[in-house]
Parts: structure tokens; sequence; C-alpha cells
């Protein structure tokens, strides 16, 4: 057997490292119940002898060595040859004399060898536990690895360990990898759905162009309709660009305009210019004063009309619609309600995911970005954007923002 071992977890006990802790002078024997697991220290042919006569308290070995057995139960060591943990049950610590210094050594104190003997064991002990400790770091740091290299379905062991700090710890990493593997998979969706956005009109206004190289456009009306329709279809494509890196501008953090603005004067002139390309639609402006807060008039201002344009867009012509607002203590709610048909339970979560659509708008002529616009503006400014609604009684988006007067609260994106 190796005369080298490894305490459980990868420390080291050899001859070399017991030579460095006892100057020359110190070994140690470690044995079972059957015998001797192995000896650092000591030259080979000394150690039956040492284990023979060594005794529970310093005993002088032929004025060569001083000995001293000590129970070592319930330790257990691995042996660099042998992966499986194997049970020490004694130690004889040996203190290496000569002839002149025998009888010198054989008046230390059993107190002071006892001292020295449990050094060693607290030694071998620390190695063991620090070993043990070590174990889920070392697993977790594998998984890590693995995780690096492609592998993000895996996720660090977090059971296996007993020590709560260990598994709080792989917790929160387990939780940042998937935070991170849910942005990944956000994003890639989100170019999925912009490539498909923009070729839909570009594949039509391409057809269009195509057929008038071609000499199928030789009737002025019907050149004129084409035309029309690929001025159509471009302008669909600028919004969507524009709508695009407004809200790349937004996650960005960019800073925004800090000015006073009126929410009530907004919502009137929001809803006033909806009146002018609505005529037919019954809208209602509800203020009752001034509703100040500050911040980007611009950007307020399209917050409005988004959630003004959303509900006129998925309701009947003969549902209403209502902006209010209202001072709340230190907060201003700006509030978009319609009496339409509503929107289902399950589909609420999703109305400010960008380019989703409802089944019931999945063929509007929306880019499906104007509430996921007014959400990102709306946590711009330090403020909350909900949305309340049930089948048969309606929608309601309600904007709630730090008033003027009010201590602004931080952004939440």
């Amino acid at each position: 057997m190796a005369a080298g071992l490894n305490a459980t977890g990868g420390a080291v006990v050899s001859d070399e490292n017991v030579q460095r802790i006892a100057a020359g002078s110190l070994g140690i024997i470690l044995l079972d119940g059957e015998g001797v697991l192995a000896a650092a220290g000591i030259p080979e042919a000394d150690v039956p002898t040492i284990v023979a006569r060594a005794a529970h308290e310093p005993t002088d070995i032929d004025g060569r060595y001083l000995a001293e057995t000590i129970d070592t139960t319930g330790f257990s060591l691995t042996f660099s040859d042998n992966e499986s943990e194997v049970p020490v049950t004694s130690a004889v610590l040996v203190v290496r004399t000569t002839d002149r210094e025998a009888n010198g050594v054989l008046l230390i104190s059993a107190l002071s060898v006892t001292a020295v003997v449990t050094t060693i064991i607290l030694i071998i002990a620390a190695a063991i536990v620090v070993g043990r400790g070590l174990r889920p770091l070392t697993a977790m740091a594998e998984h890590a690895e693995r995780i690096a290299e492609g592998d993000r379905t895996l996720r660090l062991p977090v059971e296996s360990s007993g020590d709560p700090a260990i598994a709080r710890m792989a917790s929160t990493v387990n939780l940042a990898f998937d935070v991170q593997e849910d942005a990944e998979n956000r994003m890639r969706s989100f170019v999925a759905d912009t490539s498909h956005e923009l070729r839909t009109p570009l594949t039509t206004a391409s057809g269009w162009v195509e057929l008038y190289l071609r000499g199928g456009l030789t009737d002025p009306d019907a050149l004129a309709e084409a035309m029309a329709r690929v001025e159509r279809q471009l302008g669909r494509m600028r919004l969507l660009t524009d709508e695009l890196s407004l809200l790349a501008r937004t996650d960005s953090g960019r800073p925004l305009e800090n000015t006073p603005v009126d929410l009530a004067a907004v919502a009137a002139e929001v809803v006033s210019d909806a009146r002018v390309l609505h005529p037919e639609r019954r809208l209602i402006v509800d203020t009752d004063g001034p509703a100040r807060v500050l911040g980007d008039e611009p950007r307020l201002t399209q917050v409005a009309r988004n959630l003004v344009g959303n509900a006129l867009q998925h309701t009947p012509p003969d549902a209403d619609v209502t902006v209010s607002t209202r001072m709340n203590a230190d907060r201003v709610i700006l509030r978009v309600h319609d009496t339409g048909p509503g929107i289902p339970a399950e589909q609420l979560p999703h109305v400010f995911e960008r380019f989703w659509r409802g089944d019931t708008s999945r063929h509007s002529a929306g880019s499906g970005l104007g509430l996921a616009i007014a959400h990102a503006l709306v946590s711009a400014h330090g403020g909350i954007l909900r949305v309340t609604s049930a089948p048969g009684q309606g929608t309601t988006f309600e904007a709630n923002l730090p008033a003027l007067d009010g201590q602004p609260a931080e952004p939440s994106r």
C-alpha cells in the first residue's frame, strides 16, 4: 500500500509533509482493526516494533523513538491507490531521538506529547472536513463548465449538497442561468418576429414592382393603384423600423427629456386627434384638473396615442372609449377604458409582449408593438402600466406615474 495517502477530499499526508511539519523528528503510523494502513517518517523495518510496543502513553522504544498510541475511531481516509474510504481506528505518533537525548525525552510530560498528537490529528481532520466541503463545489464547477460549453439545459446540483449555503448559491446561479436562457429565447423570438414582419410588406411591394417591370401595368389606373399599394407597404416598413428603433433606445436606457407635462392636456389632445380620424366613434375625455408629471412630453403623448389606438382598433364601432386622468396621492393615473368584448384571461399575460396579437387582431394592420412600446415608455418614466379585462366587460389600461410634486420612482426595466 502506498506510503502517501489522501485524506478525504484530496489532502495528502506523506513522508515529505510529516518531515516538514516536525522538522525531521516526527513520524506517524495509521492502523485499522487488522494492522498497519500506512506509515510516514519512519523506516519501514522499524514500524512493526513500534506498533507492537507503543502504548496509550509516551513509551521509549530502544532509546531511538518515543511513541504514543492515540484512538482515532470515527476517522476515515481515502488512499491514493484506492477510491473507497478506509476507517482509521488508531494512530501512533513517533518522535525520533538519539541515545544522548533519550533520558531527556522521557521526561517530556504526557500532556506535551498529547498536544503534538492532537495537532497532527487535527491536521488530518481539517483535511477531511475541507475536502468533503469542496466536493459539492467541485461538482458545481464541472456542471458550470458543461453549461459554458453549450449544454444550456443543464443546471447546478442543489439537493446533493448538505450545506445550506452551498445549496442557496447553486439555486441562485441556476436562477441566473434561467434568466439568461429566457433572455436568449426572447431575443431569438424577437429577431424571428421582426424578420417576419418586415418580410411581409417587402414581399408585397417587391411583387408590384416586379409586375411593373415585366410590363404588366400598362393601364394608368392600374399603375396608380399599384404604386399606392407599394407606398402603403413601404410606410408600414418605415413605421415598424421607427418603432423598433424607439424600443432599442428605450431598452438601452437612454435618458428621456424631463419637463413638466400635464397628462390631462395630453389626454384631451390625443382624443381630439382621434375624433378627426374616427368621427364615427364615441370618444370621451374625463379629467378633474391638471395631472402633472415630470417626463418626456412626446413620449408620454405616444403612450396615450398607442393606448387609444389599440382600443379603437380592437373594439367594434359601437364601443365607447374613455380617456381619463386622476391624481392619487403622489401618483398620476392615466386610464383608457373601452366597452368592447374584452380580452380572455389566458391572453392577458401576453398583451405587452412584442409582436403579440390576440386572436381577434391577428390579421390587423398594426405592427404588434404599440402596447410593448407604451409599456416600455411608462417604465422608463418610473411608472407601471397595467391591464384589466374580462370577456364582455371591456378592457382598461392604466398607467400609474409619479406626480410632479411626488418622489419619482426608479425606472423598472
